[in-house]
């Protein structure tokens, strides 16, 4: 069913405020988060070419990586994913690739999404982000083409959509891309300021956003919408937003890049030099 819904700040019976607890400050310039089913957080620190691994505590775990191209190195990359549950997959797009690590940090395998072989329709220079589903199935965005090209098996390229033959579909310039707990598909589209909602075969289902929308996550069926001050709470079953999470970021330098929310109303606010975990009042 196509929906659309546009949200603007009203109050409702399930607002909280939020209270900060404990912070990490270790990073150069920190660009995205994921975390795995233990709630092992990692962060991608694109200043340092690094992926940190904390536990769910925010405790330090290890880090791994260093600038460079060879395997395991990385130049600047903008993403990072462990929706598989069994490793983890960096948007290397300087390198014109995706790498594939264990939960460990070590290095498993790389795509290269603009080789010889690969029929010119499917082929891109630039990773932005990326996702899987079913334990295999690759989505990745491109940067060059403002579209999603998915890769079935996890190696070879299948089909593409969110480009200019999608209709109502159609990415301007896609940043993010996350899943819900049916496996449908969330873009956030930094140009049109929303979130674009397709099925896994890529046909466009509708589009939601808040005022502001800087980033989102997402937790079982709920999307999370930060517009900067306040985390909208979407409720996917229900079409609509159910609450409001209201971080006090006065203490707080400098914009919110990412976010993510975990087990027992915890969320994580990751800025550019620090990741720090907030708790409803």
């Amino acid at each position: 069913m196509i929906f659309a819904f546009i949200f603007s700040f009203l109050i409702t019976a399930g607002d909280s405020s939020l209270t900060k607890g404990t912070s990490v400050t270790d990073f150069m310039d920190a660009v995205s988060m994921t975390v795995d089913a233990k709630e092992n957080i990692y962060v991608l620190d694109a200043g340092a070419n690094q992926i940190v691994k904390f536990d769910g505590q925010l405790n330090y775990l290890k880090r791994n990586g260093k600038q460079g191209w060879s395997e395991g190195q990385f130049d600047k990359p903008t993403s990072i994913d462990a929706s598989s549950g069994l490793d983890i997959f960096v948007s290397d797009g300087k390198n014109n690739r995706v790498q594939r690590l264990d939960l460990e940090l070590n290095y498993i395998s790389s795509l290269y999404p603009n080789i010889e072989d690969i029929p010119d329709n499917l082929k891109f220079r630039t990773p932005v982000a990326s996702l899987v589903l079913n334990s295999s199935e690759l989505y990745v965005i491109d940067k060059d083409n403002n579209r999603i090209v998915v890769y079935r098996d996890g190696k070879n390229p299948s089909f593409v959509f969110g480009d200019y033959v999608s209709g109502k579909g159609q990415l301007g310039n896609p940043v993010k891309i996350l899943k819900d707990g049916k496996n449908f598909i969330y873009v956030q589209d930094k140009e049109q300021k929303l979130i674009m909602r397709y099925d896994n075969l890529g046909n466009y289902l509708g589009r939601i956003t808040v005022n502001g929308l800087e980033t989102f996550a997402i937790r079982n069926n709920n999307v999370y919408m930060f517009d900067g001050k306040v985390i909208h709470v979407y409720d996917t079953e229900k079409n609509s937003i159910v609450s409001k999470k209201m971080p006090d970021l006065k203490n707080v330098k400098g914009k919110i890049r990412d976010l993510l929310v975990l087990n027992g109303e915890k969320y994580l606010l990751l800025g550019k030099n620090e990741l720090s975990l907030w708790r409803e009042k």
